[in-house]
């Protein structure tokens, strides 16, 4: 389950259409990161039935309100506004910052140790589910801002850590400081230190988001992205008119970041995959071919931000105007943050729609039954994933070194 802070509530709503068909269905293999870290340690730690799990978790996404992530009382935005604004003015010579963030995340960490049964930090329901046998591993990524690397902690049955160029796994007991590292948001969400390492939000290194589930022995992965796939017309439309303001470049860089590299992963997974179907099976070596499904929102949930920006409290609702969320069409950054009961339960009700309109090809993955595949032009050019196939979230991928 990829990120995109509020946007992580459409992924609640496919889990909920899965649930409708399958409400006792075992995941062996759960992997988040950002906010879809919450949604995964949620699943992994939850005692009951998988129906069960869902609906407690939908509960908790609609009772999210703003001040339950962060405060937002304008006592507290405006002296860090101006806390930072003066330690920029000042060229440093105020000292060190006294504020690590934009906002204070407190709340959303009292929830999540109330939500997930927390004790000292570490959440117990995770050790029962794998000793039970329920669940096989559990993963979520974050980014070391004390070393630069992406690490994925994981916690599972004989589950073994691996090591990549700038990311590494660890095996730990997740606890609720893996899960708030994994979900800050850089600049807005404090980092969170775990040992001698701060760290933030999963998605600013983790260059390959499959590979944490292929890594744990997934040979059948659904993916939940909160991007919305354009047709080559809407990409082609302009969002804004004239010079881009500050929130339409927080907002690519934002999509850049956290969003874009499943779609880019998922390409060249399936590049190789077609690969592997040429090659005779005593000449693969290790590698397998894995089928891969990939989920994403029927509509641009940037657009549909704006329609709710209105419900924003005054003085936050003022902030991001003033980076010029009212000059573009599609306020990314403004979906990223509206933790609005009324924005998440239509982000929930558009995935459960979306899930049941693809259910067919879901079904298909927890069978394991494997359509006719999808085989890729020799001719096209390598490594440009705008050379894919137009619809690559029905292909299977393979697991590679």
């Amino acid at each position: 389950m990829g990120g995109g802070g509020a946007r992580a509530a459409y992924q609640v709503g496919f889990l909920r259409a899965l649930a409708e068909r399958h409400p006792d269905l075992e995941i062996p293999i759960l992997t988040g990161v950002s906010a879809g870290a919450i949604n995964a340690v949620h699943l992994a730690a939850h005692p009951g039935p998988f129906r069960e799990a869902v609906e407690d978790l939908r509960e908790l996404w609609l009772s999210l309100t703003m001040d339950r992530v962060f405060q937002i009382d304008a006592g507290t935005l405006t002296v860090n506004t101006l806390r930072w604004g003066l330690q920029l003015i000042s060229g440093g010579l105020l000292g060190r910052p006294r504020i690590k963030s934009l906002m204070d995340t407190s709340p959303l960490r009292h929830l999540l140790e109330s939500a997930l049964d927390a004790r000292g930090g570490i959440i117990p329901g995770i050790e029962a589910n794998v000793a039970s046998g329920r669940l096989r591993a559990v993963a979520v990524s974050t980014s070391s801002y004390t070393t630069g690397r992406s690490v994925t902690w994981i916690q599972g049955a004989e589950v073994a850590p691996w090591s990549r160029p700038r990311r590494r796994a660890r095996t730990d007991r997740i606890g609720v400081d893996h899960v708030m590292a994994s979900a800050a948001l850089p600049l807005f969400f404090p980092a969170v230190q775990i040992g001698e390492e701060w760290f933030g939000d999963g998605g600013i290194r983790l260059s390959a988001p499959l590979s944490p589930a292929l890594n744990l022995g997934a040979d059948r992965i659904l993916a939940l992205s909160t991007r919305f796939e354009p047709t080559s017309r809407e990409e082609a439309r302009p969002m804004i008119q004239g010079y881009p303001p500050p929130a339409q470049v927080i907002g690519s860089l934002l999509n850049a970041v956290f969003l874009d590299l499943l779609e880019q992963d998922a390409w060249r997974l399936e590049r190789i995959n077609d690969l592997l179907r040429r090659l005779p099976a005593e000449h693969r070596d290790t590698k397998r071919i894995v089928q891969l499904l990939t989920l994403r929102p029927s509509r641009d949930l940037g657009q549909l931000a704006d329609e709710f920006e209105i419900r924003l409290p005054a003085l936050f609702r003022f902030l991001l105007r003033g980076l010029g969320t009212r000059e573009t069409e599609s306020p990314d950054v403004l979906s990223f943050l509206l933790f609005d009961p009324a924005y998440l339960a239509l982000l929930i009700e558009m995935g459960e729609r979306d899930a049941n309109a693809r259910m067919g090809e879901i079904e298909c993955i927890l069978t394991g039954e494997v359509p006719e595949p999808t085989v890729l032009d020799p001719g096209a050019e390598s490594g440009l994933p705008e050379e894919a196939p137009s619809d690559p979230s029905s292909n299977r991928s393979p697991l590679r070194g």
